[in-house]
């Protein structure tokens, strides 16, 4: 019975699975998606170079990262003209102050920089044919290359950052729905800066284990469900939006206890897109829950208020803050189930 009930209304279930692009997925793969909105995937099977893209990986990788890049690109790049002046000739680059070779080294390092960068001091200055081509070719790649990570960097201060933030944590807890008290899935999110968000949207879907599905190694093959919302949509996004997937007789989840829960991994992934005003563009946000962020029986604190001069307030420090609430009451028994 207890089986049974884990996908309440089995057929229902299959009915409502969805293909979310992952595949047919067994019980040992790993989270799907990060809770920071990114994929759990290795590709394999191909070079590296194949499957790497250097543009994508500088427009989309963290800040600090893309510095780092821009600084290696540099001094490497530096260091190599450097020995390409050592090699044609050091002495010849005029203008030179320098007392032991640690000096005269250091010299032309500098030297090829202010030529990378076309900022030409004058007080030395190539002399010879080689020298100058030298000189001339490393201006150029240096007016490409800073045209080019200038691009990038605009690429990236162009893109809409991710406005949400996220409580740490869903909840499984008691809402108001349709005037009665139930039991709902939720999470909330919130505007975590002062920026205009239109037209929000959020999409649901939850992943379960089948055990009454095997695959051919006679694991439990995983379901994604697209969960029915009390709200899908809100016009405007100033504060915070508790997002809640009713457990009623629709649910995917309907009538499972907290250990047939826990027993079908679920994790939770979430799209929200909108409109941000402030970048003219529409953005959309991922992220997921996992078991061990899912709180069962657990409700959020209210961050609701309002500052002395009248003005409401969201209090963000406290959006993941919840607190344990009973919810066995309002799970429906054996009894309403098997009829």
């Amino acid at each position: 019975m207890a089986e049974r009930k884990l996908f309440n209304r089995r057929q229902k279930l299959q009915e409502d699975s969805r293909e979310m692009g992952f595949g047919n997925i067994d019980a040992r793969q790993k989270r799907l998606v990060n809770a920071d909105g990114t994929y759990n995937y290795k590709r394999v099977g191909l070079p590296f170079y194949e499957t790497f893209n250097f543009y994508h990986f500088l427009v989309t990788t963290p800040f600090w990262k893309f510095i780092v890049v821009v600084v290696l690109w540099y001094t490497t790049f530096n260091f190599v003209f450097t020995g390409i002046y050592y090699i044609i000739g050091a002495d010849n680059l005029t203008g030179m102050i320098y007392k032991t070779p640690s000096e005269k080294f250091w010299e032309v390092y500098f030297f090829s920089a202010q030529t990378l960068t076309t900022v030409g001091y004058g007080r030395v200055n190539p002399m010879g044919f080689w020298e100058s081509a030298a000189a001339s070719f490393e201006a150029l790649l240096g007016l490409l290359s800073f045209a080019l990570f200038t691009g990038l960097l605009y690429a990236r201060f162009a893109k809409a950052p991710s406005v949400l933030m996220f409580a740490k944590q869903a909840v499984v807890a008691p809402f108001t729905y349709k005037g009665q008290t139930m039991m709902g899935l939720m999470f909330r999110s919130a505007n975590q800066y002062n920026t205009n968000l239109l037209n929000m949207k959020a999409e649901v879907s939850l992943s379960l284990l089948d055990f009454e599905t095997l695959d051919a190694a006679g694991q439990a093959m995983r379901r994604f469900v697209l969960l029915p919302l009390e709200r899908t949509t809100i016009s405007f996004f100033p504060s915070s939006w508790t997002v809640v997937h009713p457990i009623d007789e629709n649910s995917p989840i309907y009538g499972m206890t907290e250990a047939e829960f826990e027993k079908s991994q679920p994790v939770l992934m979430i799209l929200v897109s909108g409109f941000d005003e402030t970048f003219d563009q529409n953005v959309y946000v991922r992220h997921s829950y996992s078991l061990e962020e899912i709180e069962w029986g657990a409700k959020y604190t209210k961050i609701f208020g309002f500052d002395a001069e009248g003005n409401a307030t969201v209090d963000l420090g406290n959006l993941s803050t919840s607190e344990l609430t009973p919810v066995d009451h309002l799970l429906p028994s054996r009894e309403v189930l098997e009829n």
